[in-house]
Protein backbone atom coordinates (compact mmCIF):
# COMPACT_ATOMS: atom_id res chain seq x y z
CA UNK A 1 0.00 0.00 0.00
CA UNK A 2 1.52 3.30 -1.16
CA UNK A 3 1.33 6.16 1.33
CA UNK A 4 2.01 9.86 1.05
CA UNK A 5 5.15 9.32 3.11
CA UNK A 6 6.38 6.84 0.48
CA UNK A 7 5.89 9.40 -2.28
CA UNK A 8 7.71 11.99 -0.19
CA UNK A 9 10.62 9.65 0.54
CA UNK A 10 11.11 8.73 -3.12
CA UNK A 11 11.22 12.40 -4.16
CA UNK A 12 13.17 13.53 -1.08
CA UNK A 13 10.51 16.06 -0.07
CA UNK A 14 8.19 16.49 2.91
CA UNK A 15 4.87 14.68 3.27
CA UNK A 16 3.23 18.12 3.66
CA UNK A 17 4.42 19.06 0.19
CA UNK A 18 2.90 15.86 -1.20
CA UNK A 19 -0.39 16.63 0.56
CA UNK A 20 -0.48 20.17 -0.84
CA UNK A 21 0.05 18.85 -4.35
CA UNK A 22 -2.73 16.27 -4.01
CA UNK A 23 -5.21 18.61 -2.32
CA UNK A 24 -4.64 21.50 -4.73
CA UNK A 25 -4.02 23.89 -1.84
CA UNK A 26 -1.09 26.06 -0.83
CA UNK A 27 1.86 27.25 -2.90
CA UNK A 28 4.14 24.69 -4.47
CA UNK A 29 6.73 24.71 -7.24
CA UNK A 30 4.96 23.63 -10.47
CA UNK A 31 7.79 21.24 -11.41
CA UNK A 32 7.68 19.62 -7.98
CA UNK A 33 3.93 19.27 -8.18
CA UNK A 34 4.15 17.64 -11.59
CA UNK A 35 6.72 15.12 -10.31
CA UNK A 36 4.45 14.28 -7.37
CA UNK A 37 1.35 13.79 -9.49
CA UNK A 38 3.20 11.74 -12.09
CA UNK A 39 4.68 9.46 -9.43
CA UNK A 40 1.28 9.05 -7.75
CA UNK A 41 -0.22 7.99 -11.05
CA UNK A 42 2.70 5.66 -11.79
CA UNK A 43 2.48 3.94 -8.40
CA UNK A 44 -1.32 3.87 -8.31
CA UNK A 45 -1.63 5.99 -5.20
CA UNK A 46 -5.35 6.37 -4.32
CA UNK A 47 -5.53 6.48 -0.54
CA UNK A 48 -5.66 10.21 0.09
CA UNK A 49 -9.42 10.76 0.67
CA UNK A 50 -9.51 14.29 -0.75
CA UNK A 51 -7.41 13.74 -3.83
CA UNK A 52 -9.07 10.39 -4.51
CA UNK A 53 -12.59 11.83 -4.41
CA UNK A 54 -11.56 14.63 -6.74
CA UNK A 55 -9.67 12.43 -9.15
CA UNK A 56 -12.49 9.91 -9.38
CA UNK A 57 -15.12 12.53 -10.08
CA UNK A 58 -16.49 12.46 -13.58
CA UNK A 59 -14.73 14.99 -15.78
CA UNK A 60 -16.68 18.22 -15.98
CA UNK A 61 -17.82 19.84 -19.19
CA UNK A 62 -16.45 23.39 -19.01
CA UNK A 63 -16.32 25.94 -21.82
CA UNK A 64 -14.38 29.20 -21.87
CA UNK A 65 -15.59 31.84 -24.31
CA UNK A 66 -12.92 34.41 -25.08
CA UNK A 67 -12.46 36.87 -27.93
CA UNK A 68 -10.01 37.59 -30.73
CA UNK A 69 -8.84 41.21 -30.87
CA UNK A 70 -6.26 43.17 -32.82
CA UNK A 71 -4.00 43.07 -29.76
CA UNK A 72 -2.90 39.45 -29.89
CA UNK A 73 -1.41 39.52 -26.39
CA UNK A 74 -4.92 39.80 -24.98
CA UNK A 75 -6.16 36.36 -25.99
CA UNK A 76 -2.75 34.70 -25.68
CA UNK A 77 -2.31 35.96 -22.12
CA UNK A 78 -5.73 34.71 -21.06
CA UNK A 79 -5.04 31.31 -22.58
CA UNK A 80 -1.69 31.20 -20.78
CA UNK A 81 -3.57 31.74 -17.52
CA UNK A 82 -5.98 28.93 -18.40
CA UNK A 83 -3.07 26.63 -19.20
CA UNK A 84 -1.43 27.36 -15.87
CA UNK A 85 -4.61 26.37 -14.00
CA UNK A 86 -5.12 23.25 -16.11
CA UNK A 87 -1.55 22.12 -15.46
CA UNK A 88 -2.00 22.75 -11.75
CA UNK A 89 -5.10 20.56 -11.59
CA UNK A 90 -4.41 18.07 -14.39
CA UNK A 91 -4.28 15.22 -11.86
CA UNK A 92 -8.04 15.72 -11.59
CA UNK A 93 -8.53 15.69 -15.39
CA UNK A 94 -9.43 19.38 -15.39
CA UNK A 95 -9.74 20.82 -18.89
CA UNK A 96 -11.30 23.90 -20.44
CA UNK A 97 -12.79 23.82 -23.93
CA UNK A 98 -11.85 27.20 -25.38
CA UNK A 99 -14.16 28.92 -27.87
CA UNK A 100 -12.71 32.05 -29.46
CA UNK A 101 -14.90 34.48 -31.44
CA UNK A 102 -14.38 37.86 -33.10
CA UNK A 103 -14.71 40.82 -30.74
CA UNK A 104 -16.31 42.83 -33.55
CA UNK A 105 -18.94 40.14 -34.18
CA UNK A 106 -20.47 39.68 -30.71
CA UNK A 107 -23.43 37.76 -32.07
CA UNK A 108 -21.03 34.91 -32.91
CA UNK A 109 -20.37 34.40 -29.20
CA UNK A 110 -24.07 34.23 -28.37
CA UNK A 111 -24.74 31.75 -31.18
CA UNK A 112 -21.80 29.53 -30.15
CA UNK A 113 -22.91 29.54 -26.50
CA UNK A 114 -26.51 28.65 -27.37
CA UNK A 115 -25.44 25.83 -29.69
CA UNK A 116 -23.18 24.20 -27.12
CA UNK A 117 -25.77 24.43 -24.34
CA UNK A 118 -28.31 22.76 -26.66
CA UNK A 119 -25.99 19.89 -27.55
CA UNK A 120 -24.80 18.87 -24.09
CA UNK A 121 -25.12 19.37 -20.37
CA UNK A 122 -22.47 21.96 -19.59
CA UNK A 123 -21.23 22.15 -16.00
CA UNK A 124 -19.42 25.46 -16.23
CA UNK A 125 -19.09 28.48 -18.52
CA UNK A 126 -16.33 31.07 -18.30
CA UNK A 127 -17.13 33.98 -20.57
CA UNK A 128 -16.00 37.44 -21.60
CA UNK A 129 -19.55 38.83 -21.94
CA UNK A 130 -19.88 40.85 -25.15
CA UNK A 131 -23.66 41.26 -25.22
CA UNK A 132 -24.45 41.20 -21.52
CA UNK A 133 -28.24 41.22 -21.81
CA UNK A 134 -28.15 38.10 -23.99
CA UNK A 135 -25.66 36.29 -21.77
CA UNK A 136 -27.69 37.04 -18.64
CA UNK A 137 -30.81 35.68 -20.35
CA UNK A 138 -28.99 32.50 -21.39
CA UNK A 139 -27.63 32.09 -17.87
CA UNK A 140 -31.14 32.28 -16.39
CA UNK A 141 -32.32 29.63 -18.85
CA UNK A 142 -29.53 27.27 -17.77
CA UNK A 143 -29.66 27.32 -13.98
CA UNK A 144 -27.68 24.09 -13.56
CA UNK A 145 -24.68 25.57 -15.35
CA UNK A 146 -22.18 27.61 -13.31
CA UNK A 147 -21.34 30.88 -15.07
CA UNK A 148 -18.27 32.99 -14.30
CA UNK A 149 -17.48 36.26 -16.07
CA UNK A 150 -13.97 37.09 -17.21
CA UNK A 151 -12.49 40.59 -17.63
CA UNK A 152 -15.89 42.30 -17.32
CA UNK A 153 -18.57 41.87 -14.61
CA UNK A 154 -21.81 40.31 -15.82
CA UNK A 155 -24.42 40.92 -13.12
CA UNK A 156 -24.72 41.07 -9.33
CA UNK A 157 -25.11 37.31 -9.01
CA UNK A 158 -22.30 36.09 -11.26
CA UNK A 159 -18.78 35.53 -9.98
CA UNK A 160 -16.53 37.86 -11.97
CA UNK A 161 -12.77 38.29 -12.33
CA UNK A 162 -12.04 41.53 -14.11
CA UNK A 163 -9.97 44.64 -14.72
CA UNK A 164 -11.16 48.13 -13.79
CA UNK A 165 -11.11 49.72 -17.24
CA UNK A 166 -12.49 53.07 -16.09
CA UNK A 167 -9.60 53.33 -13.66
CA UNK A 168 -7.19 52.29 -16.43
CA UNK A 169 -8.44 55.19 -18.53
CA UNK A 170 -7.82 57.64 -15.69
CA UNK A 171 -4.31 56.27 -15.11
CA UNK A 172 -3.59 56.63 -18.83
CA UNK A 173 -4.74 60.24 -18.80
CA UNK A 174 -2.70 61.01 -15.70
CA UNK A 175 0.52 59.72 -17.28
CA UNK A 176 -0.16 61.72 -20.44
CA UNK A 177 -1.04 64.92 -18.59
CA UNK A 178 2.29 64.76 -16.76
CA UNK A 179 4.02 64.80 -20.15
CA UNK A 180 2.03 67.77 -21.50
CA UNK A 181 2.15 71.50 -20.91
CA UNK A 182 -0.77 73.66 -19.86
CA UNK A 183 -2.95 74.55 -22.83
CA UNK A 184 -1.71 71.72 -25.07
CA UNK A 185 -4.36 70.30 -27.39
CA UNK A 186 -5.42 66.64 -27.17
CA UNK A 187 -7.43 65.15 -30.04
CA UNK A 188 -9.89 62.56 -28.69
CA UNK A 189 -11.37 60.01 -31.07
CA UNK A 190 -13.96 57.45 -30.06
CA UNK A 191 -15.79 54.71 -31.93
CA UNK A 192 -19.56 54.49 -32.11
CA UNK A 193 -19.41 50.69 -32.23
CA UNK A 194 -17.96 50.07 -28.78
CA UNK A 195 -16.81 46.59 -27.70
CA UNK A 196 -16.17 45.32 -24.16
CA UNK A 197 -13.91 47.75 -22.37
CA UNK A 198 -13.25 50.63 -24.73
CA UNK A 199 -16.19 52.74 -23.60
CA UNK A 200 -15.15 52.51 -19.95
CA UNK A 201 -11.51 53.25 -20.76
CA UNK A 202 -12.49 56.27 -22.84
CA UNK A 203 -14.84 57.58 -20.16
CA UNK A 204 -12.13 57.21 -17.53
CA UNK A 205 -9.59 59.02 -19.71
CA UNK A 206 -12.01 61.80 -20.61
CA UNK A 207 -13.10 62.36 -17.01
CA UNK A 208 -9.51 62.77 -15.84
CA UNK A 209 -8.57 65.24 -18.60
CA UNK A 210 -11.67 67.34 -17.98
CA UNK A 211 -11.07 67.25 -14.23
CA UNK A 212 -7.46 68.43 -14.56
CA UNK A 213 -8.35 71.52 -16.65
CA UNK A 214 -4.75 71.47 -17.87
CA UNK A 215 -5.20 70.79 -21.58
CA UNK A 216 -7.61 71.73 -24.34
CA UNK A 217 -9.74 68.88 -25.66
CA UNK A 218 -10.41 68.69 -29.39
CA UNK A 219 -13.51 66.53 -29.84
CA UNK A 220 -14.34 63.93 -28.86
CA UNK A 221 -14.76 62.91 -32.50
CA UNK A 222 -17.18 59.97 -32.76
CA UNK A 223 -16.68 57.80 -35.83
CA UNK A 224 -18.55 54.66 -36.82
CA UNK A 225 -16.43 51.89 -38.36
CA UNK A 226 -13.37 53.68 -37.06
CA UNK A 227 -11.09 50.85 -38.13
CA UNK A 228 -11.73 51.61 -41.80
CA UNK A 229 -11.92 55.39 -41.44
CA UNK A 230 -8.69 56.22 -39.63
CA UNK A 231 -7.08 58.05 -42.54
CA UNK A 232 -10.16 60.17 -43.15
CA UNK A 233 -10.45 61.13 -39.47
CA UNK A 234 -6.77 62.04 -39.18
CA UNK A 235 -6.88 64.05 -42.39
CA UNK A 236 -9.77 66.08 -41.08
CA UNK A 237 -8.92 66.54 -37.39
CA UNK A 238 -5.16 66.02 -36.83
CA UNK A 239 -4.05 69.60 -37.40
CA UNK A 240 -0.55 70.96 -36.82
CA UNK A 241 -1.44 72.44 -33.42
CA UNK A 242 -2.44 69.05 -31.96
CA UNK A 243 0.14 67.88 -29.41
CA UNK A 244 -1.41 64.56 -28.39
CA UNK A 245 -3.85 61.98 -29.71
CA UNK A 246 -5.95 59.46 -27.82
CA UNK A 247 -8.47 56.76 -28.65
CA UNK A 248 -9.45 53.68 -26.69
CA UNK A 249 -9.49 51.60 -29.89
CA UNK A 250 -7.05 51.43 -32.82
CA UNK A 251 -4.74 54.00 -31.21
CA UNK A 252 -1.62 52.17 -32.39
CA UNK A 253 -2.94 52.21 -35.97
CA UNK A 254 -3.57 55.94 -35.68
CA UNK A 255 -0.07 56.60 -34.33
CA UNK A 256 1.51 54.59 -37.14
CA UNK A 257 -0.59 56.43 -39.75
CA UNK A 258 0.23 59.78 -38.13
CA UNK A 259 3.95 58.98 -38.28
CA UNK A 260 3.59 58.13 -41.96
CA UNK A 261 1.93 61.53 -42.43
CA UNK A 262 4.91 63.26 -40.84
CA UNK A 263 3.46 63.72 -37.34
CA UNK A 264 6.49 62.40 -35.45
CA UNK A 265 6.28 64.40 -32.23
CA UNK A 266 2.88 63.43 -30.83
CA UNK A 267 2.87 62.50 -27.15
CA UNK A 268 1.03 59.22 -26.77
CA UNK A 269 0.03 56.88 -23.95
CA UNK A 270 -1.72 53.65 -24.98
CA UNK A 271 -3.98 51.06 -23.36
CA UNK A 272 -3.37 47.33 -23.67
CA UNK A 273 -0.37 45.60 -25.15
CA UNK A 274 0.69 44.21 -28.53
CA UNK A 275 3.86 43.72 -30.56
CA UNK A 276 3.19 47.04 -32.30
CA UNK A 277 2.73 48.83 -28.98
CA UNK A 278 5.97 47.31 -27.72
CA UNK A 279 7.87 48.50 -30.79
CA UNK A 280 6.44 52.02 -30.57
CA UNK A 281 7.47 52.24 -26.91
CA UNK A 282 10.92 50.94 -27.80
CA UNK A 283 11.17 53.58 -30.56
CA UNK A 284 9.96 56.24 -28.11
CA UNK A 285 6.90 57.03 -30.22
CA UNK A 286 4.67 55.96 -27.32
CA UNK A 287 5.51 57.01 -23.75
CA UNK A 288 3.89 54.08 -21.99
CA UNK A 289 0.89 51.79 -21.99
CA UNK A 290 -1.54 50.86 -19.23
CA UNK A 291 -2.13 47.13 -19.52
CA UNK A 292 -4.16 44.55 -17.68
CA UNK A 293 -2.89 41.34 -16.09
CA UNK A 294 -4.91 39.07 -18.35
CA UNK A 295 -2.84 35.97 -17.65
CA UNK A 296 -3.56 36.32 -13.93
CA UNK A 297 -7.24 36.93 -14.66
CA UNK A 298 -7.40 33.76 -16.78
CA UNK A 299 -5.65 31.71 -14.12
CA UNK A 300 -7.82 32.98 -11.28
CA UNK A 301 -11.17 32.44 -12.98
CA UNK A 302 -10.11 28.95 -14.10
CA UNK A 303 -9.02 28.17 -10.53
CA UNK A 304 -12.32 29.45 -9.13
CA UNK A 305 -14.23 27.26 -11.57
CA UNK A 306 -12.20 24.21 -10.56
CA UNK A 307 -12.76 24.81 -6.86
CA UNK A 308 -16.48 25.42 -7.38
CA UNK A 309 -17.16 22.33 -9.51
CA UNK A 310 -14.69 19.86 -8.01
CA UNK A 311 -14.56 20.97 -4.37
CA UNK A 312 -17.88 22.78 -3.93
CA UNK A 313 -15.92 25.83 -2.75
CA UNK A 314 -17.36 29.14 -3.93
CA UNK A 315 -15.21 32.27 -4.43
CA UNK A 316 -15.23 34.52 -1.38
CA UNK A 317 -16.37 37.54 -3.42
CA UNK A 318 -18.73 38.06 -6.35
CA UNK A 319 -16.50 40.76 -7.85
CA UNK A 320 -12.76 40.12 -7.99
CA UNK A 321 -10.90 43.12 -9.39
CA UNK A 322 -7.28 43.04 -10.55
CA UNK A 323 -5.02 46.08 -10.72
CA UNK A 324 -3.59 47.44 -13.97
CA UNK A 325 0.11 47.52 -14.78
CA UNK A 326 2.06 50.39 -16.37
CA UNK A 327 4.69 49.55 -18.99
CA UNK A 328 7.40 52.04 -19.94
CA UNK A 329 10.46 51.48 -22.13
CA UNK A 330 12.47 50.65 -19.02
CA UNK A 331 10.25 47.71 -18.03
CA UNK A 332 9.20 46.35 -21.41
CA UNK A 333 8.61 42.57 -21.18
CA UNK A 334 10.45 40.11 -23.39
Amino acid sequence: MIKQSDIAKRLNISRTTVARALNGTGSINPDTKEKILNLCEELGYTKNPISTSLALKKSKSIYAFIVKTKKEFYGNSIKAGFEKAQNEFKFYKYKLNIIETDIDKPEEQVIALKNILKKEQVDGVIIIPLIKEEIIKIKKENEKTVFMALDMPLDRNTYSVYSNYFKAGRITANILLNALNKGDKILLIDTEDDRISSKLVFEGFYSKVVESKKCEIVGPVFQSDLKNNIDRVLEKYLTSDIVSLYSSRFLVDMVERAINRGNNNLKIVDNGFSNNTKQLIRDEKVIATVSQKHSELGYLVAKYMFEYLYKDVKPKKINNEYENTIIFKENLPY
